[in-house]
C-alpha cells in the first residue's frame, strides 16, 4: 500500500492558522472581539428599558385619562360644573351619521299588530333562549355590506369613522348601532342634532332610546327567522337579591353575556361565550370630551370591558324603592328641559334618566349617577367609559328595562285618567321636542308613546 501524500507548505499553513484558530474559539475570545459583544450585550439592555421606559408612559397614560374620566373641574358647584359640560357641547358642526341606510322605519308596523311580541326577564328565560339572544347579537356582527343577508343594505351606512379620520372597519348591523350612539353624543348641540332633537340630557331620551330597541328587535327577529321575537329586559333588581351586586350571577354568566371582568385595570376583558365567539369592538370613543369627532377611535379591534361593581359611583343597580320613586314625579318633564337645571324632583325623565340638580361630583353632572345612569356605571368598562355602551349587549337589555319603567309610569297615568292619562300617559311633554328623531328623521318622537302600538309589551309592569 503506498503512503498518502504529504501536505504542501501553503496547506500546512492554512491547517496550522484554522487549528489556532480552533483552539483560540475554545478559551477566551481576542480582547477586542470581547468588548463588541459587550458592547452589543449593553445596546441590547438599553433598548430593553427603553421598550419598558414607553410601555410604562403609555400605562401611565392610560390611567391618568381613565382617572381624569369626567373629571374636568375639582369645583363643587354644580352651576360651575354645568357651564364646564355647555363649554364642551355643540362646538363644532355636527356629524350626520350613520342614517336610516335606506331603511327610514325599520321597525315600526304599518298597523297596530292584533298580537303583541312579550319582552320577558333575562333571568326568566330557559338556558336556550339565552344563548339564542347571545347568538343574535353575534350573528349581527356578521351582517356585513358584502355578506349577502336580507339586512345587508342595512349594513350600508355611512360612518362616523370617517368624518373623524379614523380608519375604516367593516361594517356590520350590529355596530350600527354603536354609530348611532356615538353619533348622539359627537353631534349634540350641534346644527345636526339641536337641543330638541337631541337623544340624551333632555325630553327625546326616552323616545329615541324606544325606536332604537325597536329596530335592533327587528333586526334580531330577521336575523333569526323568528318575526315573534322580543327583546328580554335585564330587571336591575336582579343583582341586588343574593346581596352581593358586584357579582350579578343571574347576569353576567359566562354562558351567555360573559364575565363581569374585575376591578383590575389590567383584567377587564370579558370571558365566556360571547368572547369566544368571535364578538369583537371595532369603535369607541376616549378621552374626556365625547362630543367631538376627535374622540372616536376606530380600528382598535378588541375584546369587550367591564368592571362590574367597581366604581364608588354606583356600587349597585337602582333597587326597588328607587323605582317606586319615580310614580312620585308626577310630569313627563319640566322646563328647561335639560339635565342641568331641571329638577329631578318634578320632572319624571330628569329622574329617570339619572340626572340631579343638585350633582356636586362632575361625573354625575355630566352622565348622571342614577336609575338609568347608575346602570351604566355600575356595569363599568365600556357601558360607562364611552358613548360607544351600545358595544355591550348588555346596554340593549338595559334600555329595554328603562323602556319598561317609562312603560309603567304612562300606565299608572293612564289608570289614574282624566289629566295624567294625556299623550298616552306622558302628560307635561314638552310640544316642541314631539318632532323627528336625530339620525331618523322620518320617524317622531310622538310617535314613540305608545308602546303597544308598536307591537310589543312587557310581561310585568312596575307599578306605584
Amino acid at each position: 500500500m503506498s503512503r498518502p501524500p504529504r501536505p504542501r507548505p501553503l496547506v500546512r499553513a492554512a491547517l496550522a492558522a484554522l487549528v489556532t484558530s480552533t483552539l483560540a474559539c475554545k478559551g477566551d475570545p481576542p480582547p477586542e472581539a470581547k468588548e463588541k459583544v459587550d458592547a452589543a450585550k449593553e445596546k441590547v439592555e438599553e433598548a430593553k428599558e427603553k421598550v419598558e421606559d414607553v410601555k410604562e408612559e403609555a400605562k401611565e397614560k392610560v390611567e391618568a385619562a381613565r382617572g381624569a374620566f369626567y373629571d374636568w373641574t375639582t369645583d363643587k358647584a354644580h352651576d360651575v360644573q354645568c357651564k364646564v359640560m355647555d363649554a364642551m357641547i355643540g362646538t363644532h358642526e355636527g356629524v350626520v351619521a350613520p342614517g336610516s341606510a335606506g331603511a327610514p322605519r325599520w321597525g315600526i308596523p304599518k298597523k297596530r299588530p292584533a298580537k303583541a311580541r312579550v319582552r320577558r326577564s333575562w333571568s326568566t328565560l330557559s338556558a336556550a333562549d339565552k344563548k339564542r339572544v347571545v347568538d343574535g347579537f353575534i350573528a349581527l356582527k356578521r351582517v356585513t355590506v358584502g355578506s349577502g343577508d336580507p339586512g345587508s343594505p342595512r349594513a350600508n351606512y355611512e360612518s362616523v369613522c370617517g368624518a373623524a379620520k379614523q380608519p375604516a372597519y367593516e361594517r356590520n348591523l350590529y355596530d350600527y348601532y354603536v354609530e348611532a350612539h356615538v353619533n348622539a353624543f359627537v353631534s349634540m348641540g350641534t346644527p345636526a342634532e339641536e337641543h330638541h332633537a337631541m337623544s340624551h340630557m333632555g325630553p327625546n331620551f326616552l323616545p329615541w332610546h324606544r325606536y332604537l330597541l325597536l329596530r335592533i328587535e327587528a333586526d334580531l327577529a330577521e336575523v333569526l327567522g323568528d318575526p315573534d321575537f322580543a327583546l328580554p329586559y335585564w330587571d336591575w333588581e336582579d343583582c341586588l337579591r343574593d346581596g352581593d351586586p358586584s357579582a350579578c350571577e343571574p347576569i353576567f354568566d359566562r354562558a351567555n353575556l360573559g364575565s363581569p371582568g374585575t376591578c383590575d385595570d389590567d383584567r377587564r376583558e370579558v370571558e365566556g361565550y360571547l368572547s369566544d365567539q368571535g364578538f369583537r369592538l371595532h369603535l369607541t370613543t376616549k378621552g374626556n370630551n365625547l362630543f367631538i369627532p376627535s374622540s372616536v377611535v376606530c380600528g382598535e379591534t378588541r375584546p369587550l370591558h367591564r368592571q362590574v361593581g367597581c366604581n364608588d359611583l354606583a356600587r349597585a343597580p337602582a333597587d326597588a324603592a328607587a323605582v317606586r320613586a319615580m310614580f312620585q314625579r308626577k310630569v313627563y318633564d319640566a322646563a328647561p328641559y335639560e339635565h342641568c337645571e331641571t329638577d329631578e324632583d318634578v320632572s319624571f325623565r330628569q329622574y329617570l334618566e339619572g340626572y340631579s340638580n343638585k350633582s356636586t361630583e362632575m361625573t354625575c353632572t355630566a352622565v348622571g349617577c342614577g336609575m338609568h345612569s347608575a346602570g351604566h356605571i355600575y356595569t363599568g368598562g365600556d357601558m360607562f367609559e364611552s358613548s360607544g355602551s351600545p358595544n355591550d349587549p348588555l346596554f340593549f337589555l338595559h334600555h329595554a328595562n328603562v323602556d319598561r319603567l317609562w312603560a309603567g309610569w304612562q300606565a299608572a297615568n293612564r289608570a289614574a285618567g282624566s289629566a295624567t292619562a294625556v299623550d298616552h300617559g306622558n302628560p307635561g311633554y314638552p310640544d316642541h321636542y314631539r318632532g323627528p328623531l336625530f339620525v331618523w328623521s322620518e320617524v317622531k318622537a310622538s310617535e314613540m308613546f305608545d308602546h303597544e302600538a308598536l307591537g310589543y309589551r312587557y310581561d310585568a309592569l312596575p307599578a306605584p
